[in-house]
């Protein structure tokens, strides 16, 4: 987190906001009588949200809950993961599954 003095950031008031608007920084504020953060508005009230919402005991059991299902869902480190498909192999399915379309149509009309 970048630091600033006070003298300094009553100097640069403007350029501060415009950083932690549009970067999402927090801009740490060093002084004699204390230091103090800077951060924008959206910022303060995301974190106001979270901390209401981690205070309801009813939701930290929800949340626990999910993280441990989701935790038991994530597959092993030695099981392979599936190979993701080329372009080729897509547009050779699709021209399988096509042709398998067609086939059963024919069937159809024979009938």
């Amino acid at each position: 987190m970048p630091a600033t003095t006070v003298k300094s950031a009553r100097k640069n008031l403007k350029d501060l906001i415009r950083e932690v608007n549009g970067d999402t920084v927090a801009v740490e504020i060093v002084g004699d009588e204390g230091n103090a953060v800077l951060i924008s508005l959206a910022r303060y009230t995301a974190l106001r949200e979270a901390t209401f919402l981690l205070r309801s005991p009813e939701l930290m059991d929800s949340l626990r809950r999910e993280a441990a299902r989701s935790l038991l869902e994530v597959p092993a480190e030695d099981e392979p993961a599936a190979a993701p498909r080329t372009k080729t192999e897509n547009t050779k399915n699709a021209k399988n599954a096509r042709k398998r379309k067609k086939s059963s149509r024919k069937k159809r009309r024979r009938r």
